[in-house]
């Protein structure tokens, strides 16, 4: 046989032997995609916001400014009605809205104790109460609000009224004095948004 002869031989015998190899398979070919993996990608998964506040927690009043002088027809010396209260952000967690006030220079002196308001109320007018609301007992026995009226002498005082956000309905037993009650809403608040207002001693 001629040397050329010979060398077709030779290439033809080994296209026979590449294309058998690629049939059958070197395990460098890609595999077909499967079911979801030949779709398009996905777009990312969507969070979904947490559960907290919306906004900051605050109450105000148009009757004064946080840190103001409270006037006279809330105190004893006027007509001694609970103030204006109106509040923003409370949070989503609250099934119950609470509220204490007490006199800072007076020992924590608990002058108002109002429980069981909804969460989606965002206040009431002066001398007024949301329905379904309670006063409880203030720091003299009596029930409902008791206006600021500092003692002679004592210079001013500092009362600070706080609506708590409760994570259950708080429970006040009927015999519980007003600093108990006042401990049991202040160690079950989740939040609070405080308003603070003096009065001055006179004399």
């Amino acid at each position: 046989m001629r040397p050329r002869r010979l060398l077709c031989v030779a290439l033809a015998v080994a296209v026979v032997l590449t294309v058998g190899a690629c049939s059958e398979g070197d395990g460098r070919a890609l595999p077909e995609p499967e079911g979801s993996q030949a779709s398009t990608p996905t777009s990312a998964p969507v969070v979904q916001p947490s559960a907290g506040v919306l906004g900051a927690f605050a109450v105000e009043s148009p009757a004064y400014a946080d840190g103001g002088v409270i006037p006279p027809e809330h105190t004893c010396n006027g007509a001694d009605v609970s103030p204006e209260l109106s509040w923003t952000g409370v949070p989503t967690s609250a099934v119950e809205l609470a509220i204490v006030m007490r006199d800072r220079d007076a020992d924590g002196f608990v002058h108002w104790i109002v429980t069981g308001i909804q969460p989606y109320v965002l206040g009431f007018a002066a001398g007024s109460l949301p329905e379904n609301a309670v006063e409880q007992a203030n720091s003299a026995g009596r029930i409902g609000w008791l206006g600021p009226c500092p003692p002679a002498g004592s210079g001013t005082h500092t009362y600070e009224l706080i609506v708590h956000a409760l994570p259950a309905v708080i429970a006040v037993p009927a015999d519980a004095t007003a600093e108990e009650a006042a401990g049991l809403i202040e160690s079950a608040s989740v939040l609070g948004a405080g308003l603070t207002g003096t009065v001055t001693a006179g004399g």
